[in-house]
């Protein structure tokens, strides 16, 4: 029993051991700090005091007016001179700092600039692309849609073709004579043929006039066409082109049988 109370005992001084632990770690460190600023103002104020010293020293000096206090004045001024010359070289290098600020502002700006140009002629390009193609696309659809319509016409004009002309219906059309009758071949070249001269009809039939053997038996015919000068003056598109065998029995069967 009395074990345990020791041990609680124990157990419960622990704890307040370590909250005095703290507060002596905290109030040492408060207490270096206040003597750390302490011992930096003894020092400021020392070095006041000697400036201070030194400046009635400097001051009781000049009061002689001999070759020291003149040294000592013109070492002022000297002081006193550069003292002037940094601090305008101060202010020239806050103004040239500013300076460089503007600068930096303006490239800043320039850059900003330069980017948002650069932004649009990328998409003036990327437009300028999309319309080109788009156009190149289109003029591919009409020059198709051209190609069309005119197959589609060309279709339209064989079927039309196709559709008028029938196939059992003859090609050339000749007189019908059945009612007329056939003149004699002798009776029609007498007839046509005209009249020889009476030297020319008084000479055998062996010698014949020079005049004669150049005229051939359907140029003494008046009237009659010559076949050989209409197919050569004919032109190609009005010349029909050569029936075949097949073609040939289809016409005289007269259609499908």
């Amino acid at each position: 029993m009395e074990y345990n109370t020791t041990f609680h005992a124990g157990e419960e001084s622990i704890p307040d051991q370590a909250i005095e632990e703290k507060l002596i770690e905290a109030t040492t460190e408060d207490l270096e700090r206040e003597m750390e600023q302490v011992k930096i103002s003894f020092h400021n104020k020392t070095l006041v005091l000697q400036r201070i010293q030194l400046m009635d020293a400097l001051r009781t000096k000049l009061r002689y007016n001999d070759g020291d206090s003149k040294l000592i004045l013109e070492t002022v001024k000297h002081i006193i001179m550069l003292s002037t010359a940094i601090l305008e070289s101060q202010q020239q290098a806050r103004e040239l700092e500013e300076k460089l600020n503007e600068i930096k502002k303006r490239r800043f700006a320039l850059k900003q600039a330069g980017e948002h140009t650069l932004l649009q002629i990328h998409t003036l390009k990327k437009k300028q692309k999309e319309e080109l193609e788009g156009m190149e696309v289109g003029e591919m659809l009409k020059r198709v849609c051209r190609n069309l319509q005119k197959e589609t016409q060309m279709t339209t004009l064989i079927q039309n073709i196709f559709q008028v002309v029938k196939p059992h219906t003859p090609l050339i059309k000749f007189p019908d004579r059945s009612n007329c009758p056939k003149p004699k071949k002798q009776e029609s070249l007498q007839s046509r043929v005209p009249p020889l001269h009476a030297s020319a009809a008084q000479m055998s039939i062996g010698d014949r006039s020079p005049a004669l053997q150049n005229i051939s038996s359907i140029s003494r015919v008046q009237g009659t066409p010559d076949t050989i000068e209409l197919v050569r003056t004919l032109p190609q598109k009005y010349r029909r082109k050569l029936m075949s065998n097949e073609e040939m029995e289809y016409i005289q069967r007269g259609g499908p049988e």
